[in-house]
């Protein structure tokens, strides 16, 4: 049967990015969609809550439909584990057999797991019937108590409906018809894609920015609540048997499942290559893409040797990832012996309305004064020919959009030694590295070492004018926008009939 001519030739899966929320990832997607217009693309966007959101790109012309899924909600209007007509009872044991086999690693049940589920008619029946039935409510007491007992039942409840409501919401759902589904991420967008894999028997690529089962486990090892409530004095157990490692076991095996159904991964450089190997993914289906940009007509800059205050900023949204305390104590550090230096923070701050609070308070305490500014979301083209140094302290990144962009400005850049870094920053093929360095590599969450490296900089503008032009240099020579969007257009090509 002919394919309808309003179906999309791509069904592009995101979560909690693209088009609601800026970012490098927003950002490179945007670009992918209005690089490529001879592609139509239906966008599926996992967000967080219901509330109104509004486009923050400009819609490109090729983007043909959009479906938005609340991942938090209000389960039920009847309250929780009511009674009510639901899924049969073989498809509970079902459930109650893929989770248990989850805990020895194996994930190989999940396509007879989701064929059963597509085999119920009503999927908001489907959704309230896996939370809210009695059923539900005996596999998640057998699962306590066969598994965590130890620990508080309230922690592991909530742990459950956190992780479980979310994931039932996916698998409750329905995605549009498309040629090929593309998911930006694991997680739930990738279970999504592995969804339009098994129900149309079209391919699923996947492209992993960061990896998004990584940054789940530093977000969960850095939630002070998990599984701190209760434990039997004197009880250490290993972290896989606490609602902590179940935790982040839940996302390893989401990542497991896509990768196994992925016709291809595409990855942005080796590092990253290697933690997808090591997590189950088959490196044979593994591509590796590094990111690209535009030097296109961006002037270049000139050696600023007088002058002040000199400007060293952070760009980044503000949330604990990002690891924007770390760059403020460096901050304090700078400014006891270089006190006419400003500190910008240009990003979001309110993506994690508490951490921003904490930052606030953290800067009084450090007494930074009007040293430091956070500008929230701006425009940063016309902030980065004001920019004398960037800088990035995050825990974790894949490719760093914003060291590419200081790249191509000729910005020269302090960064920890998280994903990709060290190869923009030092260069990744023998050509790449005879260019010289373009930044300074610190330790991850290390303000004395990143305040060090800064003042290295701020005090030697020569070396920081050779590093920022070796940045583009490097950006206009390995780093091409238009060979990123080249590959794509090959992949789609070769698989869209």
């Amino acid at each position: 049967m002919p394919e309808p001519e309003n179906d999309a030739d791509i069904c592009l899966i995101l979560e909690g990015t693209y088009p609601y929320v800026t970012g490098g990832v927003s950002s490179w997607t945007h670009r992918l969609i209005t690089h490529l217009p001879e592609f139509r693309f239906h966008l599926f966007c996992l967000v967080a809550d219901g509330s109104p959101k509004s486009w923050v790109y400009p819609k490109p012309q090729n983007v043909i439909g959009q479906t938005d899924l609340v991942l938090v909600g209000d389960e039920s209007e009847e309250g929780l584990f009511q009674r009510k007509e639901g899924p049969s009872p073989d498809l509970f044991r079902n459930v109650e057999e893929f989770h248990h086999r989850l805990l020895t690693g194996d994930t190989s049940g999940f396509s007879a797991l989701y064929r059963s589920f597509l085999e119920v008619p009503e999927k908001k029946r489907l959704f309230h019937g896996l939370m809210e039935s009695h059923e539900s409510w005996e596999i998640l007491k057998t699962f306590y108590q066969t598994q965590f007992g130890e620990e508080s039942f309230l922690d592991f409840f909530w742990m459950w409906r956190t992780t479980h409501a979310p994931l039932f919401r996916v698998l409750s759902s329905e995605l549009p018809r498309a040629s090929l589904y593309h998911a930006m991420s694991t997680g739930y967008a990738g279970m999504l894609g592995v969804m339009g894999y098994l129900s149309t028997g079209r391919p699923l690529l996947l492209t992993e920015h960061g990896i998004y089962t990584r940054e789940r486990k530093i977000e969960i090892a850095l939630s002070e609540w998990i599984g701190g409530r209760f434990q039997r004095e004197g009880k250490v157990r290993p972290v896989d048997e606490t609602i902590r490692g179940f935790w982040m076991r839940i996302f390893q095996k989401m990542g497991r499942i896509v990768y196994d159904n992925a016709d291809l991964i595409i990855t942005l450089f080796e590092g990253n290559r290697q933690i997808e190997i090591r997590d189950g993914a088959d490196p044979d289906r593994i591509r590796i893409i590094p990111n690209g940009i535009s030097v296109g007509d961006r002037a270049p800059r000139s050696l600023k040797t007088s002058g002040i205050p000199r400007v060293i900023a952070l760009v980044g949204r503000v949330v604990p990832i990002k690891d924007v305390k770390t760059f403020l104590q460096a901050a304090r550090i700078v400014l006891d012996s270089e006190p006419e230096t400003l500190f910008w923070v240009l990003g979001p701050t309110d993506h994690d309305k508490d951490y921003f609070q904490e930052c606030l308070e953290l800067s009084r305490f450090l007494e930074l004064g009007p040293s430091i500014s956070f500008m929230g979301s701006v425009d940063l083209s016309s902030y980065y020919p004001r920019i004398d140094l960037l800088v990035l302290t995050s825990l974790s990144e894949a490719q760093p959009l914003v060291i590419m962009e200081a790249g191509a400005e000729g910005i020269p850049v302090v960064a920890s030694r998280v994903g990709a870094c060290e190869e923009l920053l030092m260069g990744r093929t023998p050509a790449d590295r005879s260019l010289g360095p373009s930044g300074i590599l610190t330790g991850v969450g290390n303000p004395q070492e990143t305040a060090l490296a800064m003042l290295a900089l701020v005090r030697d503008p020569e070396r920081a004018f050779r590093f920022g032009m070796a940045g583009r240099r490097r950006m206009d020579l390995f780093y091409k926008e238009q060979d990123v969007f080249d590959a794509y257009r090959s992949l789609y090509r070769e698989r869209i009939p």
